[in-house]
C-alpha cells in the first residue's frame, strides 16, 4: 500500500485538494474538496497572504476530515521555464548531475537563481540507440521557498512539489488513446500544450495566455454588466457568448431592424462577443503555430484529436470555436480513466476538474531548495558513512581471524599497487598540461570579452523584434547602445496590440524588461484616434560576449517560442564612435 498524501492544486479562484495514495499508476482518491482560493491571494503561482491561505487551507480540511500532514504541490507560474533535452543512457542516481552540469546550456539565465528538475519522458536502450529523452524545468528559488514557507505556516510537511504541465501529463497520457493527439490545457494565466503519442511526450509548450484574458474581456465589455472576475467566469460557463467562428460575417444580429430600440443593444453585444472571441484568437493561433511546428518535423504523422481540459475548458462554445477554426476533431475531457474513486464520493464538478492534482501524485518532479538537497545528500552521506564503518568493522574481525593469510593477500595487493602508480605517473605531466592550456583560454575568453559589445547583434535583434512586431505597427526609428534599445513606433489601432508587442519582446532572451512611454494620440477630423505614436524602452540582459555565442536568439526565440508570425523589412544602420547605432525607417508588413 502507497504513503497516503494530500495534493494540492492552489489556483486563483479555487483549490483542490485530493487524498490520494503517492507513486501509483492508476490512484485511487479516498477523498477530494474544491473551496474558493482568498481573493488577490495567488500572484503567478506565489502564495503572497501565507496565513489567510492556510487558515482557509485548514478549516476546509477539518469539514472534509482529512488529517494527512504530508502533501504533494502541484504549482503553475509563467516563470517556470520548460525544455525537452536528450541525454545519454545512465543510471537513475546520474541524471541530476549531468543536469547540473550542463545546466546553462539548456537554459540561458543565471541558473543559481533557480530550482532545475526533471521528469524522464522515455528510456531507449536498444543496439542501435541508447538515450534518455527528459523535461527540463527550471523554477524560480524564490517561488519554491515560498511555497515551502506557505507549507510550514499550515502545519504540513512537503512531500514533492510537481509542475503542473507534468502532472497533467501524467495522467493526460491515459486519457486520450493511441496515435498522435494533442490536449490544449487553458489555465488561469498560461495555457499548456502537449503533443502525445502512444502515451509518450513528443513536446510540451507554454502559452503565457489564459482563462483570465478570457475573463477581461468580459469585464472590459460594459454590455455584459459583470463587476468582478468570479462573475464573468460564471457568465462564460453558463451563457454562449462566444461566437463558433472567429469571422461570423455579419450573421450575428442579421434580421434586427436599425430602427428598433434594441438595435443599439443588440450591436453592443455582438461587439463584445467579438472581442471575447478575438482573446481566445489569440489563444487558438498560438496552438496552430506549435502544431505546424510539430508537423513540419513530422510530416508523415497524423493528429487524430485535440483534448480540451483546464478551467477554460468549461466556457461554454469555445470547444465549437476551437474545432471551427483549427480544423481537428476537438473533444472535452469530463471523466478519468485509470482513476478509481472511493465509493460514495461526491465530487463537486466533474472528475477532470481534479486532474492535474491527481496527476500530481503520480510521479511528481520534486522541486527541491538548494538547502533541502544539500541537506538530503548531508544525510546520504551519513548514512554512507556509517555503512563503511559498520563493514570496516567486520572485516577488521576477519583480518584478525584469519592475519596469516590476509596478510599474504595485502602484501600481493600492495605491491600491485606500487607498481599501478609508478605506470601511472604521466597523468601529473597531462594534468599539469591541462591547468596551463586552462589558464590560456580563460585569459583569452576574457581578453575577447573586452572586444564586444551588443551592437554586434543589432541585426539579428532587429529581425527578432520584428517577426513579432504587429502588422498595425511601423518603426520610425530605433537607437541603440550597451544597455538598452529604444524604439519610436507608429501604431494604427488600440492599446492591445501594443501590450501583445511588449508580451512579446519579452520573451526575447536578450531583453530582460520592455516598457512604454510617450503615447502621443493623433485624432482625425472625424474625432477619432487616427493613429498613435509612442516609444518602447527595451533594456538589455547583461552582456556576456561567450554566453552569446553559446546562445543564439534565432535557437532560443525560434524552438521555445515559436510565436512569430510577421516579416520585417530594415532601414540602415549608422554607428557611431561610441558604440551607440541608430536605425531608421523600419516597417512591417502582414
Amino acid at each position: 500500500m502507497g504513503k497516503k498524501v494530500l495534493s494540492i492544486e492552489i489556483g486563483l479562484h479555487q483549490t483542490r485538494v485530493c487524498e490520494v495514495e503517492a507513486g501509483k499508476k492508476n490512484p485511487h482518491v479516498s477523498n477530494c474538496i474544491t473551496f474558493d482560493t482568498p481573493e488577490n491571494i495567488v500572484e503567478d503561482g506565489f502564495i503572497l497572504d501565507k496565513d489567510l491561505m492556510a487558515q482557509t487551507l485548514k478549516s476546509n480540511l477539518a469539514s472534509a476530515k482529512m488529517n494527512t500532514k504530508d502533501v504533494i504541490f502541484t504549482i503553475t507560474s509563467t516563470k517556470i521555464a520548460n525544455r525537452e533535452v536528450v541525454i545519454p543512457f545512465v543510471a537513475d542516481s546520474k541524471i541530476q548531475a549531468i543536469i547540473d552540469s550542463s545546466a546553462t546550456e539548456y537554459f540561458p539565465l543565471d541558473v543559481s537563481e533557480y530550482t532545475i528538475s526533471y521528469s524522464i519522458l522515455e528510456k531507449i536502450n536498444t543496439k542501435e540507440e541508447k538515450k534518455i529523452k527528459l523535461l527540463l524545468l527550471a523554477a524560480p528559488n524564490n517561488l519554491i521557498k515560498n511555497i515551502y514557507g506557505f507549507a510550514e505556516v499550515a502545519g504540513l510537511h512537503i512531500y514533492a512539489i510537481d509542475y503542473i504541465g507534468n502532472s497533467a501529463y501524467q495522467l493526460l497520457k491515459k486519457q486520450v488513446g493511441t496515435g498522435v493527439n494533442v490536449s490544449v490545457q487553458i489555465n488561469d494565466q498560461t495555457t499548456l500544450v502537449n503533443v502525445m503519442e502512444n502515451e509518450k511526450l513528443s513536446l510540451q509548450r507554454t502559452i503565457p495566455y489564459g482563462a483570465m484574458n478570457i475573463v477581461s474581456a468580459v469585464l472590459d465589455n460594459a454590455v455584459f454588466e459583470k463587476n468582478n472576475s468570479r462573475e464573468a467566469m460564471q457568465l462564460l460557463m453558463q451563457e454562449n457568448i462566444i461566437n463558433s467562428h472567429v469571422d461570423m460575417g455579419g450573421e450575428v444580429g442579421r434580421g434586427v431592424p436599425m430602427a428598433s430600440d434594441d438595435y443599439d443593444h443588440v450591436m453592443r453585444e455582438i461587439r463584445g462577443r467579438e472581442d471575447v472571441t478575438s482573446t481566445i484568437q489569440y489563444i487558438m493561433n498560438n496552438v496552430n503555430r506549435v502544431l505546424d511546428y510539430y508537423m513540419s518535423r513530422n510530416s508523415e504523422k497524423r493528429i487524430n484529436a485535440i483534448y480540451l481540459t483546464g478551467i477554460g475548458a468549461k466556457f461554454k462554445g469555445i470547444e465549437v470555436l476551437f474545432t471551427n477554426e483549427t480544423g481537428y476533431d476537438v473533444k472535452k475531457i469530463d471523466s478519468l480513466f485509470a482513476v478509481s474513486f472511493a465509493k460514495g464520493l461526491q465530487l463537486e464538478g466533474n472528475q477532470a476538474d481534479y486532474l492535474t492534482a491527481i496527476g500530481a501524485s503520480i510521479a511528481p518532479v520534486g522541486f527541491l531548495p538548494a538547502e533541502e538537497r544539500e541537506a538530503e545528500r548531508k544525510s546520504g552521506d551519513s548514512k554512507l558513512a556509517s555503512i563503511v564503518f559498520a563493514a570496516s568493522c567486520a572485516v577488521a574481525v576477519v583480518l584478525i581471524v584469519g592475519s596469516v593469510v590476509n596478510y599474504q593477500v595485502v602484501k600481493f595487493k600492495h605491491n600491485s599497487y606500487e607498481k599501478q602508480i609508478e605506470n601511472k605517473k604521466y597523468i601529473e605531466d597531462v594534468y599539469a598540461t591541462h591547468q596551463s592550456a586552462k589558464e590560456a583560454y580563460e585569459y583569452t575568453s576574457y581578453m575577447y570579452s573586452l572586444t564586444s559589445n551588443r551592437n554586434f547583434q543589432l541585426n539579428e535583434l532587429k529581425n527578432k523584434i520584428a517577426s513579432v512586431m504587429p502588422s498595425n505597427m511601423k518603426v520610425l526609428s530605433l537607437t541603440s547602445d550597451d544597455t538598452e534599445l529604444t524604439l519610436n513606433i507608429e501604431a494604427t489601432s488600440s492599446k492591445v496590440s501594443i501590450s501583445e508587442l511588449l508580451i512579446q519582446l519579452k520573451q526575447i532572451p536578450s531583453i530582460s524588461n520592455a516598457t512604454v512611454a510617450n503615447i502621443v494620440e493623433e485624432v482625425a477630423d472625424s474625432g477619432d484616434t487616427d493613429k498613435e505614436t509612442f516609444t518602447v524602452i527595451c533594456v538589455y540582459n547583461p552582456f556576456h560576449a561567450e554566453q552569446d555565442e553559446k546562445v543564439s536568439l534565432d535557437d532560443e526565440v525560434t524552438e521555445e517560442n515559436d510565436t512569430a508570425d510577421n516579416t520585417t523589412e530594415d532601414g540602415t544602420n549608422t554607428t557611431d564612435t561610441t558604440g551607440n547605432t541608430s536605425t531608421t525607417d523600419t516597417t512591417t508588413q502582414n
